[in-house]
């Protein structure tokens, strides 16, 4: 397992690439990449974010996303995308309209407009032929390649700011109606819908307890290590029936990495990492995921009763306020995890498929080791090396940025770079939404008689103690046992199936909004979200309590 450990400013030197960054307040984004980057996967994350800017403006929100590589890291910075500052708060409450313009007809869009055109570039991508395609075609398919790329990841943007906007307007309602002490209440209302992440969880469920049925299928699974449970289940007619049915699951679930990004494996290319997934469920047979998910609708539904009676005698236009805005915001909880499975994943996998190909040419050209190297070179240097394949030997440029990332991934990026805002920022449905989803700036860590106390963001509700299992990457997944305690720098969707394991989850990162805190509420585990250094300061073993409904996280015992 890899940690970070707290390193002098003086070891993470920073390059301004423009005159005038210095004077900029940036914020590094470990929510979605906690490690470093390699070049390829910045360049494709940096045009896909080009596409915030591009949505702010299609709403008329007067504001860009301008991100920077810094040391292998992302950091990025919002700002004004305006001269004269006086004419703000009039551009900002028209942006914001436009935004809630747009929510009442979000399911509508997602489902007639925008899901269609995505499955048609996803369409796109699997019918070209790369193997076959000769050099000249192969560039052009990669220029086309970028223009659709860029394309989704707008649809994506547009969608964005609608889904988590109807989310935490409808919770600011529900506080304003029932009180702020009511913390997490408001998202009762939003849990047990189906959707594409609980669905994968349901899927695996089903698929284990398809294995547990039978000796030969439980023997593989139970006693093998994951890479070698395939080559086993191959051996048999019910292995091979079980396998078929497995990547049925993998081609509709599996085009998706440990994080976000081109570099990232997938489970249809591996399926180990799938395996290994299932693995863990069938180590839980008292699991059962649809009585799990009929008492979260139970809930959600006498929260509802309960919500309903105590508004009974308002005035009827607030009645009807809360009940559409409600089920905007229920509609928005499930596209805000359908999308993730076509866009951040799918699209990301296919243009993942176009720069191996050229990898594995280049491999065979002798001018890179392994077809992987490809994503430690830049697009132009993709460009020009293919252009004149096989002059430009490119081995020893990816050997030093692949020492330097690993140099980098050893130190802990500062939080912070640039120079701090002279104002707090401000306080509008736009911003308290970005607040919910990437949290609000950690507290500084506590100590008491009876041990460090972290404080985060209120994730999902509950207490609990039990051992903390520290992991940063999937590969150390195995070590968490049923009634252990994720801490993790953040999760993705592909780590859902951990959520079935873990008593419950703690983040460095992350607010309410977050994809663990939504996963953490729909698996009924408490969450501590945004604690800002948990995996530095938590050690793996040690006994943890986990206040999901104060956002408290307190060391009980050393392991």
């Amino acid at each position: 397992m890899t940690t970070q450990t707290q390193t002098p400013l003086n070891e993470f030197p920073v390059t301004w690439p423009n005159p005038g960054d210095a004077n900029m307040f940036w914020q590094v984004e470990r929510m979605h990449w906690p490690d470093p980057m390699t070049p390829m996967d910045f360049e494709y994350m940096r045009d896909a974010h080009d596409q915030f800017t591009w949505a702010f403006a299609s709403y008329g929100v007067p504001l860009q996303y301008i991100p920077r590589h810094i040391n292998y890291r992302w950091y990025y910075s919002v700002m004004p995308r305006i001269e004269d500052m006086s004419e703000m708060p009039a551009r900002m409450q028209a942006g914001l309209e436009s935004i809630e313009e747009t929510i009442p007809r979000l399911r509508e869009l997602w489902n007639d407009e925008w899901l269609p055109e995505v499955k048609q570039h996803l369409a796109f991508w699997e019918t070209f032929d790369l193997k076959n395609a000769s050099m000249p075609e192969l560039l052009a398919h990669l220029a086309e390649t970028n223009n659709r790329h860029n394309r989704v990841w707008q649809i994506h943007f547009l969608q964005t700011f609608p889904i988590y906007m109807a989310m935490s307007t409808f919770d600011d309602l529900y506080q304003d109606l029932f009180g702020a002490e009511n913390g997490l209440d408001a998202y009762r209302l939003m849990q047990g819908f189906d959707n594409n992440t609980v669905r994968m969880g349901h899927e695996f469920w089903r698929l284990s307890e398809q294995a547990r049925r039978s000796p030969v299928l439980t023997a593989a699974l139970e006693e093998l290590n994951a890479s070698k449970v395939i080559a086993m289940l191959e051996q048999s007619d019910e292995g091979r029936a079980f396998l078929e049915d497995f990547r049925t699951f993998l081609d509709f679930y599996g085009r998706r990495g440990d994080k976000l990004g081109v570099s990232f494996v997938s489970w249809v290319e591996n399926p180990s990492q799938a395996i290994r997934q299932l693995q863990d469920y069938m180590n839980q047979s008292e699991i059962d995921v649809e009585t799990q998910m009929a008492k979260l609708v139970e809930e959600r539904e006498k929260a509802l009763a309960d919500a309903r009676a105590a508004i009974k005698g308002y005035p009827q236009p607030i009645i009807n306020k809360f009940e559409s805005m409600l089920d905007y915001a229920q509609q928005a909880t499930i596209i805000s995890e359908d999308h993730t499975l076509y866009i951040d994943f799918g699209a990301e996998y296919q243009v993942r498929q176009v720069l191996l190909e050229f990898g594995r040419r280049f491999t065979a050209a002798g001018i890179l080791n392994d077809p992987e190297d490809i994503f430690l070179l830049t697009r132009p240097e993709l460009q020009e090396t293919a252009e004149r394949l096989p002059q430009i030997d490119r081995k020893d440029i990816v050997a030093e940025r692949r020492a330097k990332m690993e140099h980098f991934r050893h130190i802990a990026p500062p939080p912070v770079l640039g120079t701090l805002p002279s104002e707090p920022p401000p306080d509008d449905p736009l911003s308290r939404t970005i607040g919910k989803f990437f949290g609000a700036p950690p507290s500084e860590p506590e100590g008491s008689p009876d041990g460090v106390v972290l404080r985060g963001g209120s994730g999902s509700s509950g207490i609990v103690r039990g051992i903390a299992r520290v992991i940063l990457t999937l590969e150390d997944a195995d070590k968490l046992a049923k009634g252990d305690i994720l801490v993790a720098t953040t999760t993705a969707p592909t780590w859902t199936p951990l959520f079935a394991s873990a008593a419950a989850v703690v983040t460095d990162t992350g607010g309410v909004l977050s994809h663990c805190a939504v996963v953490a509420r729909e698996y009924g585990i408490p969450a501590v979200v945004g604690t800002g250094m948990a995996t530095a300061l938590i050690r793996d073993g040690e006994l943890i309590e986990v206040d999901g409904d104060r956002g408290i996280v307190r060391v009980v015992q050393g392991g």
